[in-house]
């Protein structure tokens, strides 16, 4: 069962009776419609805050009202607790949970109306057995044990605008009907009682006393209620963090490349230029099989050092620089100078212009490599040129004499094997 406390109010405490006293919903929903008629009658405003409890001592509902500013739900628990659920605060929660909160309110409601309606038929009823029991200090019997209440607290009671009981009960009826689909119960005629003639009162609330019991399984029930909420909220985080696919830079982070060319099928080909610029030719061959194309087999070919291929898919591929560097060095390793330089004039590389040259004196292209050299005035490269000069002049003499079959066989097997040794230290020189 639920129960309804108020806190924080200063100028409506007299009429809400003390900030942690607790009330039942019906009680609540009297005072609110006290506070605001309180509020309205002596023009002003304050805002306190009304707590809703469930069995365990919980808050299972929190609000702030703000009286006297006409707001047209503020004397009605359950538009009070509708408005609330209806607004951003509460927008997240399903609609299952706040529908299944207001109908336990309201079936709350009705039922604490229920026993009102019982209580004052019988009052009433007791009024027309004993006449002579009503006197002209008060039309209603309870108002004297309400104002020996609030006299035992020492707070004035504001005058609350005059209402009959009935019109009271039928206007709660109607607004649980509003909100909830109650069980149809026929509820006891209320006989109202003539006000003495001589001295009208105004009637006034019963004093409601809120249940223990009520207020422990209410608790149990809201607890429940907020932990599921929670637990949906919670849930729906993790699993949204769950279902967020890895980007793509965490991909790359994680050395997941083929992964990352399955998910971003547009980074492919960056991709393969990682790979084939920074990776081993392992990792770059596992990826073009899985993703082959001809810049890959390029680029792979290339790690593989089968320079012919390299030359054989430069027709094919798109060359970008650094693939006309790789071609340019294919060129190099296949002795296919000529085509290397002419490629080099585009890119202007002095390291190329190096190998070149180095390529011209292992070829025994000493003008060629000498012309390369007052571009990049390298005095190594220098030197390199004119010991390849003297390898070369003995390569021609000791294969003059490896042809020479005047000379001794011995003599002409040694010749040849110093062309050999010289040809072979001339194409590795320098390097």
């Amino acid at each position: 069962m639920l129960s309804v406390s108020f806190q924080g109010a200063r100028k409506l405490r007299r009429v809400l009776k003390s900030k942690s006293h607790r009330y039942s919903l019906n009680v609540g929903q009297r005072l609110l419609n006290e506070a605001e008629q309180y509020a309205i009658d002596h023009q002003f405003s304050e805002a306190i805050v009304m707590v809703i409890h469930g069995d365990n001592d919980e808050s299972v509902f929190v609000d702030q009202l703000e009286f006297g500013k006409h707001l047209s739900y503020i004397n009605n628990l359950l538009a009070v607790v509708q408005h609330t659920l209806s607004s951003d605060l509460f927008a997240d929660s399903p609609d299952t949970e706040k529908k299944k909160f207001l109908d336990q309110l309201g079936q709350q409601l009705q039922a604490e109306n229920k026993v009102q309606l019982a209580t004052d038929t019988a009052s009433t009823a007791d009024q027309e057995v004993h006449p002579e029991e009503s006197t002209s200090e008060s039309s209603n019997p309870d108002d004297c044990s309400t104002q020996k209440q609030y006299s035992d607290e020492h707070v004035e009671e504001p005058d609350i605008a005059p209402t009959a009981a009935e019109p009271k009960v039928s206007s709660m009826r109607e607004i649980i009907e509003d909100f909830v689909d109650p069980v149809a119960t026929k509820v006891p005629a209320v006989v109202k009682s003539e006000p003495h003639e001589d001295k009208p009162q105004k009637p006034r609330p019963h004093n409601w006393r809120p249940s223990k019991i009520a207020l422990r399984r209410c608790f149990v029930v809201l607890g429940v209620l907020v932990a599921c909420f929670t637990l949906f909220v919670v849930s729906h985080s993790v699993l949204s963090s769950v279902n967020q696919p890895p980007t793509y830079s965490e991909l790359i982070d994680k050395k997941e490349y083929l992964a990352a060319a399955k998910a971003y099928p547009k980074k492919q080909s960056a991709i393969e230029d990682k790979l084939a610029a920074s990776s081993s030719e392992k990792t770059l061959k596992k990826f073009v099989e899985a993703y082959p194309t001809d810049e890959g087999k390029f680029d792979l070919a290339f790690k593989q050092a089968k320079y012919s291929k390299v030359v054989d898919l430069s027709t094919q591929a798109k060359m970008t620089t650094l693939r006309k560097t790789m071609l340019a060095i294919a060129y190099v390793k296949t002795n296919q100078l000529d085509q290397a330089a002419v490629l080099n004039a585009d890119l202007n590389s002095s390291k190329l212009t190096l190998a070149i040259a180095l390529g011209y004196v292992h070829a025994a292209r000493f003008d060629e490599a000498t012309a390369l050299n007052k571009t990049l005035n390298n005095k190594s490269l220098e030197k390199v040129i004119d010991t390849g000069r003297i390898y070369q002049q003995a390569i021609e003499k000791y294969q003059r004499d490896a042809n020479d079959k005047t000379k001794p066989t011995a003599e002409r097997k040694s010749a040849t094997a110093n062309v050999q040794a010289f040809t072979h230290q001339l194409q590795t020189l320098g390097e």
